[in-house]
Formats: structure tokens, sequence, C-alpha cells
């Protein structure tokens, strides 16, 4: 399963309006509800906060990732989106994040979501690969980039940093 094929250009926001952590989590959920991808806006949100509640989702290096498992969506979506100024995400190096991938599943989904879980904090942590998605121009040059660093990643090319 590659990421890549999972993400779609309406779920990428290239430039969030929101500062506040929360907010932005309100904006992506906005952006799955916009295109058909959620059931219930209102439950996903609840509990994407509550799980940030128990530990920030912010990895470090600029990426956060919230995620939840909840019957609001119908199958594994992914959305993305990019802060140039960064938010407080309280993350684990007290940076502040610019790369948020959102990630919510079905319950009954779990191998699949876990997989992709896995598959952006394997990403994230490529230096190079960080800094190509703060300078790509568009939706469609994020998806790239991700299938890209995904397949060099399958050949062992992981740049770390």
């Amino acid at each position: 399963m590659l990421l890549a094929n999972l993400m779609k250009e309406d779920l990428i926001i290239m430039d969030l309006h929101s500062r506040d952590k929360m907010l932005v989590f309100r904006e992506m959920i906005d952006r799955l509800k916009q295109a058909g991808e959620i059931a219930n806006w209102i439950d996903c949100l609840k509990i994407i906060a509550e799980r940030e509640q128990l530990k920030t989702t912010g990895i470090g290096e600029g990426i956060a990732i919230p995620h939840a498992r909840t019957n609001a969506v119908k199958s594994l979506v992914i959305a993305f989106a990019r802060s140039r100024e960064g938010i407080d995400f309280k993350s684990v190096d007290g940076r502040p994040v610019h790369l948020i991938f959102m990630l919510a599943s079905p319950p009954q989904d779990a191998g699949r979501y876990l997989n992709a879980l896995a598959r952006i904090c394997a990403l994230s942590r490529r230096k190079g690969f960080r800094e190509s998605l703060i300078k790509a121009d568009n939706a469609q040059e994020i998806i790239s980039l991700i299938r890209e660093s995904e397949i060099k990643g399958g050949k062992g090319n992981a740049q770390t940093g």
C-alpha cells in the first residue's frame, strides 16, 4: 500500500488559515467533510482532540500526525496540511509544526491504519522529504513527492536528518 495512492488533491491544504492546534483539526476535518469522506465530523473532531490530549501527535522535526480510529469515516482517509509559519503542537522537540498528516480509519481497518501511520513516520524522518513538502507549489506536487519518496525508500535510499 502506497500512501500516495490513498491521498487525494482535494484533501490537501497548501496553506492553513488556522494558527491554533484545535482550529487546525477543525479546518482539516472540514476539508474531509467537504470531500464527502466523513460521516460525522463532530465525532471525528472529538476523537482526534481526545487523542491529542493523551499525548501530542507532534512527533518532532516540524511534523504532526493527528490520528484516530472512528466509525465517523467509511474507510482509511489521509488529509495533509501545511503551515509555513508553524503551529504550536507542544511537539516532542518543542519546535513548531509545519506539516500535518491527519489519518482517520474505521476501527476494523486497524492493519491498514497502522501501516499508513508507520509509513508516514518513516518518511517524516527524511530531512530532504520534509524540505520538499515545504517547498511544493501545489497538491499534485505533494502527492508526487510522497510517491517518489515511498518508492525511493523501498530501495533503501532513506535520507535521515
